[in-house]
């Protein structure tokens, strides 16, 4: 006799597939800052596998009326998991947008349009969009009623605004250098071009007391 039933198994890879993206958006979220800022989401994750275990204890016990207890206890973890999901997402979201900004706060429009010609092509476009459609998840979320696929593109978005930050910070030194070197070859213009009206000065005044001298 089977452990799970055919039913049990199904919520069972249900709870997997949302497990995979939950331990990416970890992975995502160690790599992008302080690990205490996402907290919530570990406790959520902590309080889904007690409601697991719970389900492991019931299982041990022949009795047939804890069947409506692994079901409800399934439908826990579940939820626990999909909060703390859209809890990563927040704390992703927020972060990544501002790093980007903060990022490119400073940079000439020249250096972006020269040096990283597809930012306003297609990343500032795609960046725009994703910032119009996340909110959108969020409002679309029902803790009552989980939903997988917003889940799974939630995360696409997520990735691709991630992959565009990735993007911008490996061009970013490049973009520095063009601005440093664009200022400097600016300044030197402005140092040649004083120094060549000080000289015309100069030759205009020794012209005028030349010419008093001659006549």
């Amino acid at each position: 006799m089977s452990f799970f039933s055919d039913d049990e198994l199904c919520q069972l890879k249900r709870i997997n597939e949302l497990y995979q993206i939950t331990q990416q958006l970890i992975y995502m979220s160690e790599e992008l800052g302080d690990q205490n800022t996402f907290m919530p989401p570990i406790n959520e994750i902590k309080d889904a596998f007690n409601h697991f275990m719970r389900i492991i204890s019931a299982k041990f016990d022949s009795d047939k009326s804890k069947n409506q207890y692994v079901q409800i206890n399934f439908e826990k973890i579940f939820s626990h998991l999909y909060r703390a999901t859209f809890e990563l997402f927040d704390y992703i979201y927020i972060f990544i947008r501002k790093d980007i900004t903060e990022s490119l706060q400073g940079i000439s429009n020249e250096a972006l349009t020269i040096i990283f010609s597809d930012y306003y092509k297609t990343i500032r476009p795609n960046i725009e969009d994703l910032i119009d459609k996340i909110p959108k998840y969020k409002n679309n979320k029902d803790i009552g009623d989980p939903n997988l696929e917003d889940v799974k593109q939630f995360f696409n978005s997520i990735t691709d605004l991630r992959e565009n930050q990735r993007k911008i910070h490996n061009i970013l030194p490049s973009l520095i250098e063009y601005d440093i070197k664009e200022k400097k070859e600016k300044k030197d213009k402005q140092i040649s071009q004083l120094f060549y009206d000080l000289i015309k000065v100069l030759i205009g005044f020794v012209l005028g007391l030349l010419s008093k001298r001659l006549f």
